[in-house]
């Protein structure tokens, strides 16, 4: 038996709500976001409205989860009905948050976008690969033609890596701008060791688990290998779960450790506060960390934590999980930190402060672009 979708018309409101001379006491924002249970997206989801905030005061945002996850049930996407009801509601359509270039995750289509009415704008997206020397991961060669037409549709267009800028750019579009994270700007805090003799062990994200058992065992070791270094140097490990998803798992793994989790944003923000170290795969962990001022050693499994290295001047500094000297490196490395050496972590300060006032420019642009382009008051 077939069942066939309707294919829902996508058309324009002459009463859009953008198209309305009316006093606007808020603006309406739909924000397309992967607003899962993993904790990172809400990092960036948290930075985004933040500062759009700043610069927009009464911006209201309507969440439109578009990744798959739990609770939420199947994506919301940028097509079909949702593009009329943007039409119809929104003053603004903002899409940010990880990896939605990852396998393209909006599915935006090309005949449907060139009719949405509000402004669009991308923030902060990025695009990843299933390990750290895979192409990047897109499975429909249909889509590297949508992402750059859905980029030519938006009014302004941020990347969080020159990774994923030089991607667009192959596709043709290279107005993109490279801002880092939204995530890392959170909070603007100098490297500084505190006094604590805790140290972060960030849990590695258990879809690895079921896509790739071999890399997962290894990341797993690698997890014992953190532990056992951070005991040797007196101080006390705790394993930090990023999704519900990864607690049993500690659990089951790490059953003498102590764990941290919280369904909480501002729990996990009190947390890494407090540690003295924050090392592992979890890559916004890392990037949460470096806003923090909280050293931070950073484990590369795919493109992201590459992107990532690479923009920011921290190659050298960042350690591929394939690395086959990965257990002298990371010694080296915490006994750098430890013995109170952040030059590394400083240089990294300076840069990240460049890209600071690139992304506050940014979102100040998107701004002022949102409030300009809306018909004056009623």
């Amino acid at each position: 038996m077939r069942i066939f979708k309707k294919k829902i018309k996508v058309r324009g409101f002459d009463e859009a709500r953008s198209l309305q001379k009316i006093d606007r006491k808020s603006y309406i924002i739909h924000h397309y976001c992967p607003h899962t249970f993993n904790a990172g997206d809400h990092f960036v989801i948290r930075s985004i409205r933040q500062h759009l905030t700043r610069f927009l005061p009464g911006a209201t945002f309507i969440p439109k989860p578009c990744a798959f996850n739990r609770g939420w049930g199947k994506p919301v996407r940028l097509t079909g009905e949702n593009v009329n009801f943007s039409n119809r509601y929104a003053d603004a359509v903002i899409v940010g948050g990880s990896d939605q270039y990852n396998n393209w995750s909006l599915r935006i289509l090309p005949d449907e976008i060139s009719k949405l009415q509000p402004p669009l704008y991308f923030i902060g997206l990025g695009v990843s690969s299933k390990n750290i020397d895979a192409p990047p991961h897109i499975e429909k060669k249909e889509y590297y033609e949508h992402i750059r037409l859905a980029n030519e549709a938006t009014r302004l267009s941020s990347v969080r890596d020159n990774y994923t800028r030089d991607f667009l750019i192959k596709l043709g579009y290279e107005k993109a701008v490279v801002t880092g994270c939204p995530a890392m700007y959170l909070f603007d805090a100098p490297f500084a060791l505190n006094e604590s003799d805790d140290v972060a062990i960030t849990f590695p994200f258990p879809v690895v688990r079921r896509n790739n058992r071999a890399e997962f065992d290894r990341l797993l070791e690698t997890v014992r290998l953190i532990v056992r270094l951070v005991r040797a140097r007196g101080l006390n490990p705790i394993i930090s779960c990023h999704d519900d998803r990864d607690v049993p798992l500690a659990q089951n793994y790490f059953p003498e450790e102590r764990i941290f989790f919280s369904n909480y944003v501002d729990d996990f923000f009190s947390f890494y506060q407090q540690v003295k170290l924050v090392i592992g795969s979890r890559l916004h962990a890392s990037i949460l960390a470096a806003g923090m001022g909280k050293p931070f050693i950073n484990i590369n499994l795919d493109a992201r934590g590459k992107g990532f290295s690479d923009t920011f001047g921290l190659s050298d500094w960042n350690l591929d999980i394939n690395d086959p000297r990965l257990e002298r490196h990371l010694q080296d490395r915490m006994e750098r930190l430890l013995g109170g050496d952040l030059s590394p972590l400083q240089a990294f300060y300076e840069t990240k402060n460049g890209y600071r006032r690139i992304f506050l420019k940014f979102m100040q642009d998107v701004s002022q672009d949102i409030a300009g382009r809306l018909p004056g008051k009623g």
